[in-house]
């Protein structure tokens, strides 16, 4: 089923169609929804961190809300103003390939929030802070939230199962597809479909060819470009891998003690 992205001001332009609805105003939530969440309402999205939150909080209780951060590194503050809404909204932060993130990360898990790493094409310096966010996710006992891509792509490791990053981090245009007012896909967003993007670089002899991430990433990281260097990325996946191999390592070792059979891990 395809979620649509939605502006809340649209709202009732798209009725019974499952949607994420995106504002920089909540006022237009309580316009748009009311006092209850409608069914088929994936979350809501907050475009402007600096906004008056308290129409978030008189929103449906359990409607899950989605901090967009643009500039990490300036916007970390205005993280702890949501901190509130925990206690009627499950609440995410999704913090840009940019630098700032390592810090920003940290503090949203501090709050309770759960994280998603958005974008394509990052830095070496933001690879390298995502490195130590990974790092920090990993080996900090307190951290109660998942962090993405991180748990997915874990969790998939360590169960020998296939995970979609394009799926994870709701960026596949067959699954999730971005609106503006007038019902048509925003430019910019993404290929227009995320298969196609990934035969067509492996066609062209591009990276992707000989990735031995191909099959997870399918070429995420070359969007909108093709001459993406993806070296320090390739090193954030083999921290993953390393994870994954001590993880299940342990899990092993537990179990036989406990006298289970390995293959119940």
């Amino acid at each position: 089923m395809i979620v649509y992205s939605i502006p809340a001001a649209a709202y009732g332009a798209f009725p019974g169609r499952p949607a994420i609805l995106r504002t920089a105003d909540p006022a237009e939530l309580s316009v748009a929804l009311g006092s209850n969440a409608p069914e088929g309402l994936a979350y809501v999205q907050l475009t402007d961190l600096s906004a008056d939150i308290a129409p978030l909080a008189r929103c449906g209780e359990g409607l899950a809300v989605d901090l967009v951060m643009s500039e990490p590194a300036s916007e970390l503050p205005l993280l702890y103003r949501f901190s509130g809404l925990l206690a009627r909204h499950p609440v995410r932060v999704s913090v840009p390939w940019l630098p700032g993130l390592a810090r920003a990360v940290k503090l949203a898990v501090s709050l309770g929030f759960a994280v998603r790493l958005t974008g394509h094409r990052p830095t070496p310096q933001a690879v390298a802070e995502a490195r130590q966010a990974l790092d920090a996710f990993l080996h900090n006992p307190t951290v109660a939230q998942p962090v993405e891509p991180f748990h997915g792509v874990l969790v998939a490791l360590v169960h020998d199962t296939p995970v979609r990053l394009w799926s994870l981090l709701e960026r596949d245009p067959a699954q999730i597809r971005i609106l503006d007012e007038r019902g048509e896909a925003l430019p910019d967003q993404g290929p227009a479909s995320a298969t196609a993007l990934r035969d067509t670089l492996v066609a062209a002899g591009a990276e992707c060819r000989e990735c031995e991430w191909l099959a997870s990433c399918e070429g995420y990281f070359k969007w909108p470009s093709a001459d993406y260097d993806c070296a320090d990325v390739k090193r954030l996946f083999a921290d993953l891998r390393e994870a994954a191999a001590e993880l299940k390592a342990g899990l092993a070792a537990y179990a036989e003690l406990q006298g289970e059979p390995r293959h119940g891990i």
